[in-house]
């Protein structure tokens, strides 16, 4: 892999507000990306991203698709429906997840296009993309998330939890568990994980 593919990008003051007011509408949209955030951020499939050359947008999707879009724009929140090519302008959070009710299960599941891809050339695109855990521990067991899985990995120990994840990825995509110790994955643990970890050693 070239050097350059291994930076990773941030921003001065990346935290979620700071990056809506800058890409988001500015500091009177705020209000309305605060109340998107409580709605999105912990929904299996969703992640946040600035994309088409700086726009905020909250995205569901498996290896980076956005089969559902949502952002705020001044007339409200802007729902897009790529599958369907339809849209919607909603002045609510409420109104947005009446419109996802119906097709939220779905967007959280690989498109046909995606699994084409990702079994082209003997699974590779799924050896090379940059699979993200985050870790957490809690009541004794590590936890990994990961946007494109519906349900957490449970493990005792940090190897377990990651393999359990790759497993699903694996079940995922249709693609052969003997794969799932070829993925790419990066581990980022929160101070729980991190504590424990370090006092168990």
């Amino acid at each position: 892999m070239e050097p350059y593919k291994s930076v990773r990008v941030n921003f001065d003051n990346d935290d979620y507000e700071n990056v809506c007011e800058r890409f988001g509408g500015g500091f009177d949209a705020l209000p309305a990306w605060r109340d998107l955030g409580n709605l999105l951020a912990h929904r299996a499939g969703w992640h946040f991203n600035v994309a088409n050359h700086g726009e905020a947008l909250w995205c569901c999707g498996v290896l980076g698709e956005a089969r559902l879009v949502v952002y705020v724009e001044p007339a409200g929140f802007h729902c897009y429906d790529h599958g369907e090519d339809d849209d919607a302008v909603f002045a609510s959070t409420a109104g947005v997840e009446a419109w996802l009710s119906t097709r939220e299960e779905a967007a959280r599941t690989p498109s046909a296009v995606i699994k084409e891809m990702a079994q082209t050339f003997d699974w590779q695109v799924l050896r090379d993309y940059p699979f993200r855990l985050d870790v957490s521990w809690s009541d004794g067991m590590y936890c990994a998330t990961l946007p494109a899985l519906y349900e957490p990995s449970f493990g005792a120990n940090v190897r377990d939890v990651v393999n359990g994840a790759a497993e699903m990825l694996c079940q995922l995509f249709d693609a052969p568990a003997e794969l799932a110790r070829q993925l790419t994955i990066t581990v980022e643990m929160d101070n729980s994980a991190t504590d424990q970890m370090r006092s168990a050693a």
